[in-house]
């Protein structure tokens, strides 16, 4: 029997070493995939609706966003692309197949491969509780790319009116670290792989405020030291991916949860970042937006910002003056001259962190630093 390396990529999840991962997974450990939450609606099937993440906010409401962002109309698709550059669309819910949803989801993938062309890659999750034949060949002429079942044990075999459609088929479940779970997995991913399907994604188990007690009551607790985790889920995935690789041919990718949580979405806000960034805005190696931020009275602000212009000659591009607050670079912030210039006026400076976006609604204040604690905390007090 032939020996399989199992590979960690950069982005922390293992895959089979020649085999490779899903082109969805491709793009959305780049950062490049824009998340279209179609809405919370779904059948809430017994096999994954006790674990469900989705937060109570989304859960059951006919409420649509693209990534972080409501969607009120088409457009609002396009400014979020343009804005991280997407090179794709993940469709999730809810149920996105659902009696309820499935028009939209057809008209959203038209919608968008219209605008963006065919190269755009459009792949989509689906409990596939109806799935069948006419639903296969409807996701096929609008365009979609990629499939990604999570079927409960007893409709397996639907997987089957997706194949040769055009369309990439897998599918993807989390790692429920319990022996009955996982060897019924064993058995799906056997079966999958003979009938022809593409890929299978393993997900770390996550725990979350919607679903915590649930899971506590089962007897799924996290794991120390992380965010999310799952206790053994992930060694489960890993013996898992061991024992299979050398006797089936389909692509089995495990994704953590550091992988979702953090290296996705740090991409993504890295793309964000550079597409809103101002003059005075650095982006940091998290995708935020790194700034000074100026507080004070009026009259104080003001002739501060005289100072800056005239005595530090600091072009008017690098400063943003508003009615309680000055923004500026922050390596300018952190001067010497400067830092005795906010104490002799006596007004407070601070070196801030946010999220990659305009609107106040969606931006959050990651960091929030005085200037003389900032200094000491990155060492640039030390002689």
């Amino acid at each position: 029997m032939k020996k399989e390396k199992i590979t960690e990529s950069k982005g922390e999840t293992y895959y089979i070493k020649g085999r490779g991962i899903p082109k969805g997974c491709k793009y959305c450990l780049k950062g490049e995939k824009a998340v279209l939450f179609l809405n919370g609606i779904c059948q809430k099937p017994d096999h994954c609706s006790w674990y469900c993440p989705i937060s109570e906010e989304r859960r059951g409401k006919d409420i649509t966003f693209i990534d972080e962002i409501k969607v009120s109309s088409r457009e609002d698709l396009l400014d979020e692309f343009d804005k991280i550059n997407a090179k794709g669309m993940s469709i999730t819910g809810g149920e996105p197949l659902s009696e309820f949803n499935l028009e939209k989801t057809l008209n959203y993938i038209n919608y968008v491969k219209s605008v963006y062309g065919k190269k755009f890659h459009v792949h989509l999750y689906t409990n596939g509780l109806n799935f069948n034949e006419k639903i296969a060949n409807k996701l096929a002429l609008a365009g979609l790319d990629e499939i990604r079942f999570h079927l409960p044990p007893n409709k397996c075999e639907k997987i089957k009116f997706a194949l040769n459609k055009g369309y990439s088929v897998g599918a993807e479940v989390p790692i429920i670290p319990n022996e009955d779970y996982l060897n019924s997995l064993e058995k799906f991913i056997l079966y999958i792989d003979k009938i022809g399907a593409e890929f299978i994604n393993l997900n770390e188990f996550e725990i979350c405020l919607p679903n915590s007690q649930s899971l506590k009551e089962k007897g799924y607790f996290l794991k120390k030291g992380t965010i999310a985790s799952i206790i053994n889920s992930k060694e489960a995935a890993l013996i898992l991916l061991k024992k299979l690789a050398p006797i089936v041919s389909i692509k089995i990718h495990f994704c953590s949860i550091r992988a979702k949580d953090f290296h996705q979405l740090k991409n993504r806000y890295s793309r964000r970042a550079k597409s809103i960034k101002l003059p005075y805005e650095e982006i940091t190696k998290e995708g935020l937006l790194l700034f000074a931020q100026i507080e004070g009275k009026s009259e104080n602000l003001s002739k501060l910002n005289e100072v800056l212009l005239s005595e530090f000659k600091i072009p008017k591009k690098f400063i943003l003056k508003e009615q309680k607050t000055i923004k500026l670079p922050y390596y300018i912030a952190i001067e010497d001259q400067l830092i005795a210039l906010l104490d002799e006026i006596k007004i407070e400076g601070y070196i801030m962190e946010i999220t990659p976006f305009r609107q106040i609604i969606y931006q959050q204040i990651t960091e929030k630093t005085p200037i003389k604690v900032y200094k000491q905390e990155v060492g640039l007090n030390e002689n």
